[in-house]
Protein backbone atom coordinates (compact mmCIF):
# COMPACT_ATOMS: atom_id res chain seq x y z
CA UNK A 1 0.00 0.00 0.00
CA UNK A 2 2.84 2.39 0.86
CA UNK A 3 4.52 1.61 -2.48
CA UNK A 4 1.38 2.58 -4.39
CA UNK A 5 1.05 5.89 -2.49
CA UNK A 6 4.73 6.67 -3.03
CA UNK A 7 4.53 5.87 -6.75
CA UNK A 8 1.35 7.93 -7.07
CA UNK A 9 3.02 10.89 -5.37
CA UNK A 10 6.09 10.65 -7.60
CA UNK A 11 3.93 10.31 -10.72
CA UNK A 12 1.75 13.30 -9.71
CA UNK A 13 4.82 15.44 -9.00
CA UNK A 14 6.44 14.50 -12.30
CA UNK A 15 3.22 15.26 -14.22
CA UNK A 16 2.95 18.64 -12.52
CA UNK A 17 6.53 19.53 -13.48
CA UNK A 18 6.06 18.35 -17.07
CA UNK A 19 2.83 20.32 -17.35
CA UNK A 20 4.63 23.52 -16.37
CA UNK A 21 7.63 23.21 -18.70
CA UNK A 22 5.83 24.17 -21.97
CA UNK A 23 4.62 27.40 -20.34
CA UNK A 24 8.20 28.60 -19.95
CA UNK A 25 9.70 29.74 -23.23
CA UNK A 26 13.20 28.60 -22.37
CA UNK A 27 15.96 28.83 -24.88
CA UNK A 28 18.72 26.22 -25.01
CA UNK A 29 20.78 26.49 -21.88
CA UNK A 30 18.04 28.53 -20.18
CA UNK A 31 18.20 29.12 -16.46
CA UNK A 32 15.96 30.42 -13.69
CA UNK A 33 17.00 34.02 -14.41
CA UNK A 34 15.60 33.76 -17.96
CA UNK A 35 12.36 32.21 -16.71
CA UNK A 36 11.77 34.79 -13.98
CA UNK A 37 12.59 37.78 -16.22
CA UNK A 38 13.82 39.98 -13.36
CA UNK A 39 14.07 43.01 -15.66
CA UNK A 40 10.26 43.32 -15.83
CA UNK A 41 8.60 45.97 -13.71
CA UNK A 42 8.64 49.67 -12.94
CA UNK A 43 11.80 51.79 -12.94
CA UNK A 44 11.93 55.17 -11.22
CA UNK A 45 14.07 57.95 -12.69
CA UNK A 46 16.68 58.90 -10.09
CA UNK A 47 18.71 61.26 -12.29
CA UNK A 48 17.83 63.24 -15.43
CA UNK A 49 20.44 65.53 -16.94
CA UNK A 50 20.49 67.41 -20.24
CA UNK A 51 24.03 68.69 -20.37
CA UNK A 52 24.42 70.57 -17.08
CA UNK A 53 20.65 71.10 -16.63
CA UNK A 54 18.83 68.98 -14.01
CA UNK A 55 15.54 67.92 -15.60
CA UNK A 56 14.13 66.37 -12.42
CA UNK A 57 13.43 69.88 -11.14
CA UNK A 58 10.75 70.23 -13.87
CA UNK A 59 9.07 66.86 -13.33
CA UNK A 60 7.29 65.48 -10.28
CA UNK A 61 7.44 61.94 -11.66
CA UNK A 62 9.29 59.98 -14.34
CA UNK A 63 8.77 56.20 -14.44
CA UNK A 64 9.47 53.54 -17.04
CA UNK A 65 7.51 50.29 -17.01
CA UNK A 66 8.74 47.21 -18.88
CA UNK A 67 5.77 44.89 -19.47
CA UNK A 68 5.62 41.15 -20.16
CA UNK A 69 4.44 41.52 -23.75
CA UNK A 70 7.54 43.43 -24.91
CA UNK A 71 5.85 46.82 -24.55
CA UNK A 72 7.02 49.69 -22.39
CA UNK A 73 5.35 52.83 -21.09
CA UNK A 74 7.23 55.97 -20.03
CA UNK A 75 5.12 57.93 -17.54
CA UNK A 76 6.04 61.51 -16.72
CA UNK A 77 4.34 64.42 -14.99
CA UNK A 78 5.44 67.98 -15.75
CA UNK A 79 5.19 70.16 -12.61
CA UNK A 80 3.78 73.12 -14.58
CA UNK A 81 1.00 71.19 -16.30
CA UNK A 82 0.38 68.68 -13.52
CA UNK A 83 -0.97 66.21 -16.05
CA UNK A 84 0.54 62.75 -16.45
CA UNK A 85 1.76 62.03 -19.97
CA UNK A 86 2.58 58.62 -21.45
CA UNK A 87 4.94 57.57 -24.19
CA UNK A 88 4.61 54.01 -25.47
CA UNK A 89 6.83 51.71 -27.45
CA UNK A 90 8.35 48.26 -27.69
CA UNK A 91 11.51 46.86 -26.15
CA UNK A 92 13.78 43.85 -26.53
CA UNK A 93 15.91 42.57 -23.66
CA UNK A 94 19.26 40.95 -24.50
CA UNK A 95 20.34 38.78 -21.58
CA UNK A 96 23.84 38.16 -22.96
CA UNK A 97 24.67 41.85 -23.45
CA UNK A 98 22.48 42.98 -20.52
CA UNK A 99 20.86 45.66 -22.63
CA UNK A 100 17.35 46.86 -23.37
CA UNK A 101 16.62 48.15 -26.87
CA UNK A 102 13.83 50.72 -26.73
CA UNK A 103 11.81 51.25 -29.91
CA UNK A 104 9.59 54.30 -30.08
CA UNK A 105 6.83 54.02 -32.67
CA UNK A 106 6.19 57.76 -32.79
CA UNK A 107 8.12 60.13 -35.03
CA UNK A 108 10.98 58.68 -37.02
CA UNK A 109 11.06 55.39 -35.16
CA UNK A 110 13.81 56.05 -32.59
CA UNK A 111 15.55 52.82 -31.56
CA UNK A 112 18.57 52.45 -29.27
CA UNK A 113 20.08 49.89 -26.91
CA UNK A 114 20.88 50.90 -23.33
CA UNK A 115 22.65 49.00 -20.52
CA UNK A 116 20.50 47.38 -17.83
CA UNK A 117 22.61 46.00 -15.01
CA UNK A 118 21.76 45.22 -11.39
CA UNK A 119 18.33 46.85 -11.64
CA UNK A 120 19.68 50.10 -13.11
CA UNK A 121 18.88 51.27 -16.64
CA UNK A 122 21.03 54.07 -18.07
CA UNK A 123 19.52 55.93 -21.02
CA UNK A 124 22.05 58.23 -22.65
CA UNK A 125 22.15 59.84 -26.10
CA UNK A 126 22.96 63.22 -27.68
CA UNK A 127 20.32 65.88 -28.28
CA UNK A 128 21.83 68.61 -30.36
CA UNK A 129 25.14 69.53 -28.77
CA UNK A 130 24.14 68.30 -25.31
CA UNK A 131 23.95 64.80 -23.83
CA UNK A 132 20.72 63.51 -22.28
CA UNK A 133 21.35 61.05 -19.45
CA UNK A 134 18.52 59.38 -17.52
CA UNK A 135 19.21 56.85 -14.79
CA UNK A 136 16.32 54.57 -13.81
CA UNK A 137 16.32 52.21 -10.83
CA UNK A 138 13.97 49.28 -10.47
CA UNK A 139 11.41 49.69 -7.69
Amino acid sequence: MKKIKLRSSILAGTCAILALIPNFSMAKGGDLKQIAKPYLGVYECKSAQLGEEDLLEDFSRIHLELKKDGAFVLYYTDKKRGKEERLRGKYVYDDEKQTVTLKFAEGKGFQRAFPLQKGQLTVSFPIGKRQLCLIFEQK
